[in-house]
């Protein structure tokens, strides 16, 4: 038997990768005793928060009771803390946190450094767009040129995520009840310039060509499993229909941006064509993808094949390409219940 915790995350996606291993037991830390998905798991918890102190005592208490051999991490915020203490973690319990390196992990959610570090490297450049960065509110609308893209240096799915349109377009998509996810220069003016965001905001150019993800299995800086998928329609974050393809300049790309960040096991690398068809990076989750299902539709199960190297059952590491033409829809993977006093 092998106990696998995962940690604050939608991860259906995970638990039913997993279920293809019969021997393996699921742990989850949910957020919400009505999360959906607490049914798919063998045990649940309701964790503190990542950033509560009392949230490292309680995995450790957790991994210990539950005899847990390996720990993923499925919240990109919280992959920093758990790399710092994976050497706590295995001395107190045993069990092994399947992560990238620090700097790979730090770099990675850091999209100002990260497209800093991959522009400066002439391997990977080419897939890097202009960018800025914005910490306050002034500094957003002065950089904020029509049409561009605002996120989170640092965040998680699609929260905090905008796109700048002109006042017109703004007006028109309000007026049609489908304005979310907008920001125009007149509503940027309203805001006071000296106003510090919370989280310092990326500014980018808006892309209008085909969004694609990548999901990887990365051994020893060499990817051996890869899932390339073509996202035919976005509803944000998890939610997507998406189809399984065969793109070189997509793998290409992604050999290059592992070997220069140095990543490791699980990661999804996103990217977005411009105008002229050029694929550009959006963004890197280094940890495992919601969307990691749909490689254990197409026979290219990347969590079951990297239990079986963390176990050091096989040592078969050619590479896997998961096959093109599988059409499937993604989904939210929470669904809260908000119960009150009466079910």
């Amino acid at each position: 038997m092998v106990t696998i915790l995962l940690t604050d995350g939608e991860f259906t996606g995970m638990i039913r990768s997993l279920r293809e291993r019969p021997e393996v037991r699921i742990i989850g830390f949910l957020f919400s005793e009505n999360a959906a998905h607490r049914t798919m798991l063998d045990q649940w918890y309701i964790a503190p928060s990542w950033d509560d102190p009392e949230y490292i005592p309680f995995l450790l208490d957790v991994a210990e009771k539950e005899k847990v051999d390996f720990i993923f991490p499925v919240v990109t915020k919280s992959l920093e803390l758990m790399v710092e203490k994976a050497q706590e973690i295995r001395e107190k319990t045993g069990a092994i946190v399947v992560t990238s390196s620090a700097s790979a992990i730090h770099t990675a959610n850091n999209k100002a450094e990260l497209f800093q570090k991959l522009k400066d490297d002439p391997s990977t450049s080419g897939y890097i767009t202009e960018f800025d960065v914005a910490e306050t509110a002034g500094e957003l609308h002065e950089k904020a040129a029509v049409p561009c893209i605002v996120k989170p240096v640092i965040g998680e799915n699609k929260e905090g995520f905008f796109r700048v349109v002109t006042d017109d377009a703004w007006k028109s998509a309000f007026l049609e009840g489908k304005s979310g996810g907008l920001l125009c220069p007149s509503l940027l003016n309203l805001l006071d310039g000296s106003s510090r965001m919370d989280e310092p905001r990326l500014v980018m150019p808006y892309l209008p060509g085909q969004e694609w993800d990548a999901d990887l299995l990365v051994i020893d800086g060499r990817i051996v499993s890869a899932t390339v998928r073509k996202n035919l329609d976005m509803f944000g974050g998890l939610s997507a229909c998406t189809e399984t393809a065969e793109d070189t300049r997509i793998l290409t790309a992604c050999e290059r941006i592992v070997r220069v960040l140095g990543l490791q096991y699980l990661c999804c690398i996103s990217f977005k064509e411009d105008a002229d068809g050029n694929i550009k990076l959006l963004e890197i989750n280094p940890r495992a993808m919601g969307s990691i299902h749909v490689s254990a539709l197409g026979g290219n199960n990347l969590a079951t094949r990297l239990i079986s190297v963390l176990l050091s059952e096989s040592a078969d590491l050619d590479f896997r390409l998961t096959r093109s033409g599988i059409r499937t829809s993604l989904y939210y993977d929470i669904t809260p219940l908000p119960l009150g006093d009466k079910e």
